[in-house]
C-alpha cells in the first residue's frame, strides 16, 4: 500500500495518522477502519483490502484541498466509497470526511 503521507505530500497539507497535535491550519488526518481478506486461493488470501478514512480539519473552504486529495488518492489507486462534510463545534473546524479502498495483491 502506498505510503498516504506520501501520496498527500503534494497538497503541502501537513498529514498525520490517526491524529493530530499540531496547530496548523488545514491539517489532515488518516486512519485504516477496515483491512481484510478480499480474494483466496486455497484458502490463501491473494488480495487484502484496506480501507481508509481520510479527514481534513481547516476553519476556511475545504473545496479546494477536497478535490486535490481525491486526484492524488485516485492517481494512487485507491477509489472513493464514501464522502460527507460536518462542523466541528467544539473546535470550530469544519471537517471533511473521504472514506477510501485500495486492494494489494500479495501475487505480485
Amino acid at each position: 500500500m502506498n505510503k498516504l503521507s506520501t501520496v498527500l505530500q503534494p497538497t503541502g497539507v501537513e498529514v498525520s495518522r490517526l491524529n493530530y497535535a499540531g496547530t496548523a491550519d488545514p491539517y489532515i488526518v488518516w486512519f485504516i477502519y477496515n483491512e481484510n481478506g478480499e480474494a483466496f486461493a486455497e484458502n490463501v488470501e491473494i488480495e487484502t483490502g484496506y480501507y481508509i478514512q481520510v479527514d481534513i480539519y481547516t476553519k476556511g473552504d475545504f473545496t479546494s484541498l477536497y478535490k486535490q486529495v481525491l486526484e492524488l488518492m485516485t492517481a494512487a489507486g485507491y477509489y472513493r466509497t464514501f464522502t460527507t462534510e460536518t462542523y466541528e463545534a467544539d473546535t470550530k473546524l469544519n471537517h471533511k470526511i473521504i472514506r477510501f479502498k485500495y486492494v494489494e495483491s500479495s501475487q505480485n
